[in-house]
């Protein structure tokens, strides 16, 4: 499979590190799905907001927009069927809340508890689970011929395929359940336990956190008995939908060594787990100059041009290692390299001259 046919797919994941450009690569990507007449839609990770001018919006929500026609014409474009959104971490947690509590008053306990509240977001495997969450609920509107979706930044290859995995068991920990149990069984008191070192841990805990904290937790726990099985299960849907045929994922990486070293152990880390490696993007390549041995003679200014030339050839000489030891790992049709731009992406031009980049 070449990189220049993952749009033959019908979600894209694009995957890496944080900083090397993820998110304009995602749009690039969709902005070439619905060139080529696919009803598309890209699901961004928290973009700047030049991204969203870019898409020729104002800003990017949780709730899907249209890409105006009038953004496409401005950039010499024949419009497409494109629609783009960001995640938001706290309200796609909610909407789960709201699908398995079974009830709006139970739902509205578990959202306006204080606990809640601060893990909802922060708990490790958050944004990772409710990026996958919110793929899984675009796909099952079958509205979009292409998904496009920009995971959160990871030091790990996969932890966003973990991330179910990390919240379902800190939610089922046998330990954390144990010492809040009396609280949980209601109406003794959290601190009425017959266990002498449990005693004394929540004796410690309390003075450290407060005993609201440790009460507002097992009410949590409480109102979210019985849910557990639910999450697990669209858990698995999630991972069932992440391995099928008609899902490729996308390294994007930068052309230093650090970065094409974990993009070459993401893409083995990705076959490893039965996932479809659709390709990789090497994002912000510096040209080469062949900058020659100046004049002694040369005016000033020449000889201080020269020398900044001579640091960016210091600099492409290095991604040239760098890339020659990416070719050697992962065949080069499977990969493509976007320059890097003297200019900010800030319309939708710019955007196609990266997807130009990737699919000429």
């Amino acid at each position: 499979m070449s990189i220049r046919s993952i749009l033959e797919a019908s979600i894209v994941v694009c995957a890496g590190a944080g900083g090397v450009g993820k998110t304009t690569i995602s749009a690039a990507i969709a902005l070439e799905g619905a060139a080529r007449g696919k009803k598309t839609i890209v699901l961004t990770i928290d973009p700047a907001k030049r991204l969203a001018n870019a898409l020729g919006i104002d800003e990017l929500t949780n709730k899907a927009r249209r890409i105006p026609d009038e953004a496409f014409e401005e950039a010499g474009l024949k419009p497409a069927d494109l629609e783009a959104m960001m995640l938001d971490t706290k309200t796609t947690a909610d909407e789960l809340v709201h699908r398995y509590a079974r009830s709006p008053a139970r739902a509205k306990k578990i959202i306006d508890n204080r606990f809640y509240q601060a893990v909802s977001g922060a708990l490790s495997g958050t944004h990772e689970y409710m990026a996958m969450e919110k793929l899984y609920e675009l796909a099952g509107e079958q509205k979009y011929d292409l998904i496009v979706i920009d995971t959160p930044p990871t030091r790990n290859a996969l932890d966003f395929l973990d991330a179910p995995k990390k919240i379902t068991s800190f939610l089922e920990g046998k330990l954390l359940k144990w010492f809040l149990l009396p609280a949980i069984g209601g109406g003794r008191g959290i601190f009425k336990l017959t266990n002498l070192a449990a005693v004394q841990f929540l004796r410690v805990v309390r003075r450290i956190v407060g005993s609201q904290i440790l009460e507002d937790t097992a009410e949590f726990l409480k109102n979210f008995e019985g849910m557990y099985e639910g999450f697990k299960q669209r858990a698995r849907a999630v991972n069932e939908l992440l391995r099928q045929k008609s899902t490729v994922f996308v390294v994007v990486t930068a052309p230093s060594k650090q970065s094409i070293e974990e993009a070459i152990f993401f893409a083995s880390a990705l076959r490893s787990s039965q996932l479809s490696f659709g390709g990789l993007v090497v994002n912000r390549v510096h040209p080469r100059f062949g900058v020659g041995e100046l004049d002694k003679k040369s005016p000033p200014l020449i000889k201080a041009l020269g020398e900044v030339a001579k640091g960016f050839e210091l600099v492409a000489e290095r991604e040239d290692r760098s890339l020659r030891r990416l070719e050697r790992q992962i065949p080069r049709d499977r990969w493509a390299s976007v320059p890097f731009l003297t200019t900010e992406v800030s319309d939708l031009d710019a955007l196609s001259t990266i997807a130009g980049h990737i699919f000429i």
